[in-house]
């Protein structure tokens, strides 16, 4: 007997997976409201859902954390409380949805597995032409449907790369599960297939840090397989260090960078060894509670870098951790930092992690902590979204039954 409410849910699942096609082609700006409603839909309403368990540690951090992300906004000197919806409510709801997908069994979960495969091939197989053509149909619909036109063509192929490396993101996130999940089903071909699509969408539309991402992710999938258990608990510790290190070690690592390779370094790369330095200053001067939810937006400055009038400080600083401090202070990285250990010993610690699960969430935990550790803010939305869908596929790889 099907268990209840999982028609509905399996219904979501399916969905969730191939309209996510869609909406990571556009630039994947659309997923979190898309995701937000289906996690609605979703909703459990079956009281033992919320029966009583056992105190989440990581849970109660990540709450704790949370509240006080919303709490920062009281001081932040940005009035736009646009962010803390979409934050307070966005990232429960991803979870939410994710642990509902997650515990799909039998034919849903067959065909949600089918969905995921078919999102990662028709998305990569999609980024693979626009590399090959130069990013021919998303210019088209930029300059047709958005009004590009009159914009010089180096500016509109900014823009067109810009959309497809965020296009990428959900790939990126997404294929290592995939591939493993094809890879337990029979399909080597599909799984070697959905890594070699991902590698070329990574090293493609002049986005860095898609290939340092999936390059990353490699390496700590492979040392994974050897040492599961052990190197889960290790990631998710080096992450939390890193949340409350960063800001102290960064700029003596700065420093410590030669003129010759700083001169060899491109132009963008240059510019953010900027914003953190001036971060870092900012941070300094409020380090316990931060400036605040969405401060970074109004602390902005100006600076001459190559000839060329530059933002300090442009909306966000291209680095979680010191984004987390920056605007929650030494006690949101405490709070984060304290959620990370703890749902890094829950996992490693769960009696059904299998090699492949543990392989499989290495990848996507170290995926995206490059990600926003380089490039992405750390409140936006649309990479949280795309986290999500990551997280559910790697709850499909569970074992069968408990650890011995």
């Amino acid at each position: 007997m099907m268990a209840k409410g999982q028609g509905r849910v399996g219904w979501v699942a399916v969905l969730a997976f191939v309209l996510a096609l869609p909406w990571s082609i556009a630039g994947a700006g659309l997923l979190p409201p898309f995701l937000v409603l289906l996690a609605i839909i979703a909703f459990p309403v079956d009281p033992r859902f919320w029966r009583p368990r056992a105190v989440s540690m990581s849970l109660v951090f990540a709450g704790l954390f949370l509240a006080w992300v919303g709490i920062s906004f009281l001081w932040s000197p940005y009035d736009n409380p646009e962010q803390l919806p979409k934050t307070l409510i966005g990232i429960p709801l991803y979870v939410l949805l994710a642990l509902r997908i997650g515990g799909l069994r039998g034919r849903w979960q067959v065909r949600t597995e089918a969905s995921i495969i078919f999102l990662v091939i028709a998305l990569g197989l999609f980024l693979l032409a626009e590399s090959l053509t130069g990013g021919a149909m998303t210019r088209a619909y930029k300059v047709a449907a958005e009004g590009y036109d009159g914009l010089p063509e180096a500016h509109v192929m900014n823009y067109v790369n810009r959309g497809l490396g965020h296009a990428t993101v959900p790939l990126l996130l997404l294929a290592g599960p995939a591939a493993l999940i094809a890879y337990r089903a029979g399909g080597l071909v599909v799984g070697v297939a959905v890594m070699l699509l991902t590698a070329a969408a990574a090293i493609s539309f002049g986005t860095e840090v898609n290939a340092v991402a999936f390059v990353s992710g490699g390496i700590a999938a492979v040392v994974t397989a050897f040492w599961p258990r052990r190197m889960i608990a290790g990631l998710f510790g080096l992450v939390a260090g890193g949340v409350m290190t960063v800001p102290v070690v960064l700029p003596g690592l700065i420093a410590a960078i030669p003129p010759a390779l700083r001169d060899f370094l491109p132009l963008s790369w240059v510019w953010r060894l900027e914003i953190w330095t001036y971060v870092n200053e900012l941070i300094r001067e409020k380090p316990l509670f931060g400036y605040g939810l969405d401060a970074s937006r109004p602390l902005n400055g100006e600076m001459e870098l190559a000839g060329l009038q530059i933002e300090r400080l442009p909306l966000h600083p291209h680095n979680a951790s010191l984004q987390v401090w920056l605007e929650t202070g030494l006690i949101g990285a405490v709070l984060l930092s304290c959620a990370l250990i703890f749902l890094g010993g829950r996992i490693a610690s769960a009696p059904r992690l299998s090699r492949d699960q543990a392989v499989a969430a290495a990848w996507v935990l170290v995926t995206y902590v490059c990600l926003v550790l380089f490039s992405y803010g750390a409140w936006q939305e649309w990479h949280q979204a795309a986290a999500a869908l990551a997280a559910t596929a790697v709850l499909f790889l569970g074992a069968r039954k408990p650890a011995r």
